[in-house]
């Protein structure tokens, strides 16, 4: 008779055994970590660079607006006649086209297109005052455009001095300081609006009509002012009024002390864009020929009058963007190339994109 099989003694788990289990949880811990850490860094990658492409969908369609709207004049054509009533007056503001021609930057409407090339000692032309804090090694492009929707004159001028009569729009459309284009097919004129309100008057018939007065009286506040209240023609009804300006790009630092900026300046006021743009660089597409089509790009330094300036009928434009995310010990060896200049490498472990734009300005062309 077999008697019963004696009890094993249990034995709890061996030093080896633990250090195995350790070892294979760690192991799976290491993987877990790392799985987390490229998804996290993928995320933030994505992230950064859906952030940049916005940036470069807006900045592409804000800077196409304003050079697609450079030298504007409804339905006037490039060669029309136009009267400049700004201050100072052009008889005795010097040679050349005088019915165009201004002293001050902020008003030089002769030029659709004028810029600014950076040099190793500062800028070809030399910056006027009215831009400041550029980024060294930065070109700075700009435009005279239209800024608002066009309104339209309602009533004949009984002088060619007269107020002009529009439409009483809310809000209103103009304000005196503004510098404004009256403009029909046979002609215009440039002037600063000295003053807008609401007013009314009987028609024919007697029945109070109420319309918006724009006045441009010769006066020399706020600057430039007017030299003179004639416009040179009657403007009838449905000439247009177009707000105009000038309208500068240009690389400043960030408001929030983030780094390079694309900046927006119209006349005085500066309006930050988009950040993370570090360089723009800028060529003039030259009409050698008369024939409205660029026969090649050239810097700005290359354009030195008006009538070169005049010769311009498109721009291309080239901009570093910078993604906002940063990795530690990352960097970019690789230089980029905007229009022949060389900027890089860096070695902040940002990922960068050079956007490249030929924008034609669509009222120099044929």
């Amino acid at each position: 008779m077999i008697g019963p099989r004696p009890m094993r003694k249990l034995a709890g788990l061996g030093l080896i055994e633990v250090m195995i289990a350790m070892v294979i949880g760690l192991v799976l811990l290491a993987g877990i970590y790392r799985v987390y850490l490229t998804t996290a860094r993928t995320s933030v990658t994505t992230e950064s660079l859906a952030a940049r492409q916005e940036a470069i969908r807006y900045i592409s369609e804000r800077i196409g607006q304003d050079v697609r709207m450079a030298g504007y004049r409804g339905c006037l054509s490039d060669t029309g006649e136009i009267r400049n009533a700004l201050n100072p007056n052009p008889a005795t503001a010097g040679s050349g086209r005088t019915e165009f021609t201004h002293s001050d930057f902020r008003y030089r409407y002769d030029r659709y297109a004028e810029g600014f090339d950076a040099t190793a000692s500062g800028w070809s032309p030399a910056l006027p005052s009215s831009l400041t804090n550029v980024v060294a090694g930065t070109d700075v492009l700009t435009v005279r455009a239209s800024l608002a929707a066009d309104v339209f004159v309602i009533q004949d001028m009984a002088t060619t001095s007269a107020d002009l009569r529009i439409n009483p729009l809310s809000p209103a459309p103009l304000a005196a300081g503004n510098i404004v284009m009256v403009s029909d097919c046979s002609g215009a004129a440039i002037f600063q609006a000295s003053g807008y309100t609401v007013a009314s008057s009987n028609n024919s018939l007697g029945v109070p009509v109420s319309y918006g007065n724009v006045v441009h009286n010769a006066v020399s506040s706020p600057t430039p002012g007017n030299w003179t209240q004639d416009l040179g023609r009657k403007f009838s009804a449905g000439a247009q009024l177009i707000r105009i300006g000038t309208v500068s790009y240009l690389i400043r630092n960030s408001a929030r002390g983030s780094g390079p900026a694309l900046w927006r300046v119209v006349d005085d006021q500066a309006q930050e864009v988009a950040e993370g743009v570090e360089n723009l660089q800028v060529l003039y597409g030259d009409d050698s020929d008369g024939d409205r089509v660029p026969d090649v790009y050239r810097p700005a330094s290359a354009f030195t009058t008006s009538d070169a300036w005049r010769r311009v009928v498109s721009v291309r434009v080239a901009l570093l963007v910078a993604g906002s995310t940063r990795r530690a010990g990352s960097n970019d060896p690789h230089t980029f190339d905007l229009l022949g200049v060389s900027v890089g490498p860096f070695n902040d472990g940002r990922l960068r994109r050079v956007v490249t734009l030929t924008l034609a300005l669509r009222n120099r062309l044929p």
